[in-house]
């Protein structure tokens, strides 16, 4: 018995001082301090953007882009996948046509937002690139921004370059060891888009163990000016944000839960074996509710009494209104008129069609089958658009 509690409690040590494994996951997190994560360019935004006000966005630009601001600004964009949905991409060409600036750094964009500007990306179903040996090359064009001998990286990076576009309206910017485009610029209005293939770059591993003056000078193109950093177009931005998230990110409570659930299954099973009285079935009561509608329906529509109906779909409208708003006095006067549409939500000009409408029938000695028909069509618009 004390071996059984001295391996138990050994165990427990090891698994609480072994070191954690490295989390390679690809987040592009502004909060992120994995390999893979922008923690180490967050905090060079003010080294790297100097006198720059820097905010963050954390909604769809749809909803969080201003399209009434005449302040200019710049939005950068790091993530794997950059496929913005019709609204989203609406927003934002609208916003550098005004003369803002996007900075887009992505391995994969979506067929709309590259046609719109006319782009085709030069990408492959399975790209073994990333495991072969050697260090990844980069270049940049700019006179006073390149390095000869190229910006050199310790580890490999997905290949996509662009393979076409507009060179009337595109500048290329850098390329790849082949010569390949994987950073330019094109011009929307007043604005410019710049789009850039190997968001890697920007990560924590290769600003730390990389080299951070490529990452520098490709965010120099932005001008001095108010920048939002998104952090919704990131990888896996939907999350359940319920309790037991947290529970499965941390292992002790997830080997607890787990062993929660398990005892509960236990239990289900074990019970299920439980004889239990054999609950009788009560059948539910007949509804004669349509049956007495058709038999009504039927005697009306015998009767051919439109005047008799007519005056009945007004008395059950000025009960309606009676006890949903309390509205006793009717006329076809402006005062009823703009009561009723106020407590409605209904134009002034539809309320008063009905209003004379109901009073015009109501005191019809014969009503016509299509004068009928249009006095009900104007009580049930009302009943469906009311408040």
């Amino acid at each position: 018995m004390g071996l059984t509690a001295a391996l138990f409690i050994l165990l427990i040590a090891i698994q609480h001082y072994m070191p954690k494994p490295i989390d390679w996951s690809v987040t592009y997190n502004a909060t992120s301090k994995s390999p893979y994560g922008c923690y180490v360019l967050n905090e060079l935004n003010e080294t790297i953007f100097p006198q720059q006000k820097m905010s963050n966005n954390e909604a769809s630009f749809f909803v969080s882009l201003d399209s009434s601001s005449t302040e200019t600004k710049n939005i950068i964009v790091i993530t794997s996948d950059f496929d913005p949905d019709p609204y989203d991409l609406k927003a934002l060409l609208r916003f550098v046509s005004n003369g803002n600036n996007l900075f887009i750094s992505s391995d994969n964009m979506g067929h709309a937002f590259l046609d719109t500007l006319d782009l085709k990306l030069n990408t492959s179903l399975i790209d073994t690139s990333v495991f072969k040996p050697g260090e990844e090359i980069l270049y940049l064009h700019n006179s006073s921004l390149k390095n000869d001998s190229g910006f050199h990286f310790q580890r490999r990076m997905p290949q996509v370059s662009f393979s076409a576009f507009d060179s009337m309206h595109t500048v290329r910017l850098g390329s790849n060891e082949k010569g390949a485009a994987n950073f330019i610029c094109t011009r929307l209005g007043m604005g410019k888009i710049y789009l850039h293939t190997q968001p890697l770059v920007f990560t924590n591993y290769h600003l730390l163990y990389g080299n951070v003056e490529y990452a520098s000078a490709a965010l120099s193109y932005l001008p001095i000016r108010q920048t939002i950093w998104d952090n919704y177009y990131k990888p896996g931005r939907i999350l359940n944000t319920s309790p037991v998230r947290y529970i499965l990110s941390q292992a002790p409570l997830r080997n607890a839960y787990y062993l929660l659930l398990l005892t509960l299954l236990l239990y289900m099973v074990l019970e299920s074996k439980r004889r239990q009285r054999i609950i009788p079935v009560i059948q539910p009561k007949e509804n004669q509710s349509l049956k007495f509608i058709k038999t009504i329906g039927s005697l009306y529509f015998k009767q051919h009494n439109n005047s008799d109906l007519a005056k009945k779909k007004i008395i059950f409208f000025k009960e309606f209104l009676r006890e949903r708003y309390y509205i006793t006095q009717l006329s076809t006067s402006n005062e009823s008129i703009k009561q009723i549409a106020a407590k409605s939500g209904i134009s002034n000009k539809q309320i008063k069609k009905l209003m004379e409408s109901a009073h015009y029938y109501e005191n019809a000695r014969e009503v016509t089958d299509g004068g009928l028909i249009e006095l009900n069509r104007r009580i049930e618009l009302f009943y469906e658009q009311c408040l």
